[in-house]
């Protein structure tokens, strides 16, 4: 079975002095016995502090994502996301203005979904503080919170549910995801392209396609802002399946037959 913790995530824990647990994906995953290849990091420490050690110890990192908490270390060239704990202090379902806590139980309840709200301290003990283990068990794809309330603070996370819900879930779609769609739908065209275009393409090309586009069709998901998009060259060098390309039309697809640039 995988390790959750190899040896370039444990010389990071030793280097930011143990105040780090892994988080998200990798801990659900681990659990679930699938493979798994991003270990990302949630930390007390703020970003000045983890520049700091990553300093003293000649790793190199970037920083692009230090206003939103996050820096990418590169141990032996394998990055790592370390994110310092956040809290929201604004949001308008595109952008998000953060300040950081020392709470994980406040960080927790930030995040998208209960199974992704979950943290491993290096003796793999497992921190739940929104319920994710009980719905992991159960394969169930819930919202920390209510759900329109969540996704009115980011609209993508409306794509993401269907893209989580198809990779982890086994129980229909919660009643108050269904009831949020309307409400939520016509926000989703102020999202940039690419992030719709990603989002989408990480559900078409990720497990269960059929079967989860099937059900955003019966719920009026596939909108024209969804099945106009044009995916990039490289996305669509990776439709050639010829399955994958009548049952994309059979959605109503159009996009990813565009010979466009990378960039769109």
């Amino acid at each position: 079975m995988q390790k959750l913790w190899d040896q370039k995530a444990l010389f990071l824990h030793r280097i930011l002095d143990g105040k780090v647990r892994l988080v998200g994906g990798c801990v659900r995953d681990f659990l679930l016995h699938k493979k798994f290849t991003d270990r990302d990091m949630a930390t007390t420490l703020t970003p000045d502090e983890v520049v700091s050690r990553l300093k003293k110890n000649d790793i190199p990192y970037l920083e692009i994502g230090r206003a939103f908490g996050t820096i990418v270390a590169k141990v032996a060239g394998t990055p790592f996301e370390i994110t310092t704990l956040r809290k929201d202090i604004e949001t308008d379902g595109r952008h998000a203005v953060v300040g950081f806590t020392k709470s994980w139980a406040v960080d927790a309840k930030r995040r998208d979904f209960t199974i992704n709200a979950l943290y491993a301290d290096v003796r793999g003990k497992i921190y739940d503080y929104v319920g994710g283990l009980e719905d992991l068990k159960k394969r169930h794809v819930r919202f920390v919170g209510k759900a329109e309330k969540r996704m009115h603070e980011d609209y993508l996370r409306l794509l993401r549910y269907f893209r989580f819900w198809a990779k982890t879930g086994e129980k229909e779609i919660d009643r108050d995801v269904a009831d949020a769609i309307p409400k939520i739908l016509p926000f989703l065209k102020t999202l940039s392209i690419d992030r719709r275009r990603d989002e989408m393409f990480k559900i078409i090309s990720g497990p269960r396609a059929k079967t989860v586009l099937d059900k955003m069709q019966k719920l009026k998901v596939l909108n024209e802002s969804l099945l106009t998009l044009s995916f990039s060259k490289r996305q669509r060098q990776m439709f050639v399946q010829k399955d994958l390309e009548k049952m994309l039309a059979t959605f109503g697809f159009s996009g990813y037959k565009k010979e466009k640039g990378d960039i769109q």
